[in-house]
Formats: C-alpha cells, sequence, structure tokens
C-alpha cells in the first residue's frame, strides 16, 4: 500500500527531487565537458602520421603544424587555401624550403 504524504512532505519531497535532477544534470554536463577534455588531450596537437609531438611555427604569416619526430608539416582548416590565394605562394615555399634544408 502506497504512504500517503502530507502535504508539507510532498512539497519537501518534490523541491528535493527537483534539486537531485538538477545537481544531475549539472554533474553529467560536467562530466562531459571533463570528457571532451581528456578525449581531446590525447590526440591535441599529435602526428597523424607518427603520432610525435607536434608545434606551432611561423612560416610567411601562417601557422603551420609540424611534427618533432617525423618532421611532417600539416595546415590547420583553410591554411592551404590562404596559401594558394596568396599572390607569391612562392614567399612560403622559399621558407619551407629554408626550414627544411
Amino acid at each position: 500500500m502506497a504512504e500517503k504524504r502530507t502535504p508539507e512532505e510532498e512539497y519537501f519531497y518534490k523541491t528535493n527531487q527537483e534539486l537531485i535532477e538538477k545537481n544531475r544534470a549539472r554533474l553529467d554536463s560536467e562530466r562531459n565537458v571533463r570528457e571532451t577534455k581528456e578525449k581531446m588531450a590525447q590526440h591535441w596537437m599529435k602526428c597523424p602520421k607518427c603520432g610525435g609531438q607536434m608545434t606551432e611555427i611561423d612560416m610567411s604569416s601562417l601557422k603551420v603544424d609540424k611534427c618533432s619526430s617525423c618532421k611532417g608539416l600539416y595546415f590547420d582548416n583553410g591554411e592551404l587555401e590562404v596559401l594558394l590565394k596568396s599572390s607569391k605562394p612562392e614567399g612560403f615555399l622559399d621558407s619551407l624550403k629554408k626550414r627544411l634544408f
């Protein structure tokens, strides 16, 4: 048989349930943010070829990611388009040649 609550008990029961749900939603949100950051930390600035640590270097006003292990160079989204649209892409290529050789 279901226990009958007084109006006062019902009020506190509902208030507690709302607080529990609000706290659960907040904790779920915090956990999702933390898990996203942890996943990102595993892959952030890691070379897609060898898994080595990447560093960002300046080359003719572009930021290029360079692997410290295999020395591969990688462009972020849109950076190659900037290079191709520039009036003198050979400036970048000259800079690239000097850095690599």
